[in-house]
């Protein structure tokens, strides 16, 4: 019997089930957020690396055409020194008349050196020298 003033004994019965269940679901939503910006972060990194091969490959190319005139040798000594203050590699360089054509290489680093090198191709030249070929598939339309 109870007496005035006491309380009464707390019952022995289970837990509910689901009592800390808007903790699992609150981490696993701070899980999923920490993941989305990880992969956002990869993605941007990925860019990164793209961008910094293309200003290289157009900095050779550059590079190359000023000296398309001293010959071949001069203008892709010039084009790969180019692509190697932006990080780069000159792998493939070609000059005909005043236009330079080159292929550079550029490898990721630090948290980024887990992605594949990026290649890129750029041409320089003057303006009026350059005469852009159709494809092979528009020739026939």
């Amino acid at each position: 019997m109870n007496r005035p003033g006491s309380q009464e004994p707390k019952s022995r019965e289970p837990k509910s089930r689901q009592q800390g269940a808007a903790t699992v679901l609150v981490l696993a939503a701070a899980c999923a957020v920490l993941a989305a910006g990880a992969l956002g972060s990869e993605v941007g990194g990925a860019v990164l690396v793209r961008h910094r091969a293309a200003v290289a490959a157009d900095a050779a190319a550059l590079g190359a055409a000023t000296l398309a005139g001293a010959g071949t040798v001069a203008a892709c000594a010039r084009g790969a020194e180019a692509a190697r203050a932006n990080g780069a590699r000159l792998v493939a360089c070609t000059v005909r008349e005043a236009v330079a054509t080159v292929t550079v290489t550029s490898a990721s680093s630090g948290w980024l050196a887990w992605l594949p090198a990026v290649r890129l191709n750029a041409r320089a030249g003057p303006a009026e020298t350059f005469r852009e070929e159709p494809p092979p598939l528009d020739r026939a339309s």
